[in-house]
């Protein structure tokens, strides 16, 4: 037994079908002209999907392997279970609706075994990417960044994991961190008002490796993560930083529980 999530415009269902062999969990297939993402055997509230497609395997047509991570498919029945809401309203903050869209714009994972130490040295007891006002955060020890190319340790060798940082909205954002680091090739800022074709592409470098830091308000911080290894998100006081739409969330109780399935470090900043 599979199921899967289809990426169409009707609303007539929760878009959640089954079929009774095994397709790989987290692939991307086509079937028609529609396409299904693969969640595997287990989802949230398995008992309401009672819709089958009755086709002869053959005809599902793999499109893309491993679109998503099993920490993925984690935090999204996460989100549908603890949050009481349908798929539908759910995967649209992972994936954009349309899904072939997304495979047109696919970005191939950047080599970086040719960089070398060497380049500016970042200032701080670690990668001082927010300016001013703030205790330094030790996100990594020494640091020296290779123009052009990746950040690298003190030890010459390039950065495999990725931090993210929340900010409460984007005036927080562009006020607390470092203008020429937000440039950087490897950092991305994910704002609610990106186009689809910026955010796509940010999508694909999240989910590659290609970026190391990424900077994001309370809605964007749904990703696809490559190997995230912490989480710092500015403390939000005000009742509106709590979702108000489906799925109603609290952004400090998600990025706790991100923490968990990713098995990362959180750091909390309270003021």
């Amino acid at each position: 037994m599979t199921y899967l999530y289809w990426f169409t415009n009707y609303a007539w269902s929760d878009k959640i079908w089954k079929i009774s062999w095994k397709l790989k969990a987290w692939d991307l297939f086509q079937f028609g002209e529609d396409y299904y993402l693969s969640l595997g055997d287990e989802i949230s509230f398995f008992e309401q999907y009672v819709y089958e497609i009755r086709e002869i395997e053959d005809k599902f047509k793999l499109i893309e392997k491993n679109l998503i991570s099993k920490e993925t498919i984690q935090f999204i029945n996460y989100m549908v279970y603890e949050r009481y809401c349908p798929y539908y309203n759910v995967m649209k903050y992972f994936l954009p609706q349309e899904i072939d869209k997304l495979v047109e714009r696919k970005i191939w994972k950047k080599k970086s075994a040719s960089l070398i130490k060497g380049g500016p040295a970042l200032a701080g007891e670690g990668f001082n990417f927010l300016v001013n006002k703030i205790p330094p955060t030790p996100l990594i020890k020494g640091g020296d960044l290779k123009d052009g190319g990746i950040p690298l340790t003190e030890g010459g060798q390039s950065i495999d994991w990725q931090t993210l940082i929340v900010f409460p909205d984007l005036r927080t954002l562009i006020n607390m961190t470092d203008d020429e680091f937000r440039k950087q090739p490897w950092v991305d800022t994910l704002l609610s008002t990106n186009t689809q074709n910026q955010k796509d592409k940010s999508r694909w470098n999240i989910k590659l490796g290609n970026t190391k830091f990424i900077f994001a308000t309370h809605s964007e911080i749904f990703q696809n993560y490559n190997n995230l290894k912490k989480i710092i998100i500015f403390y939000p006081h005000k009742r509106y930083y709590a979702n108000q739409q489906d799925p109603r969330y609290k952004t400090l109780a998600v990025v706790q529980k991100m923490s968990e399935i990713y098995k990362c470090e959180l750091e909390i900043i309270e003021n």
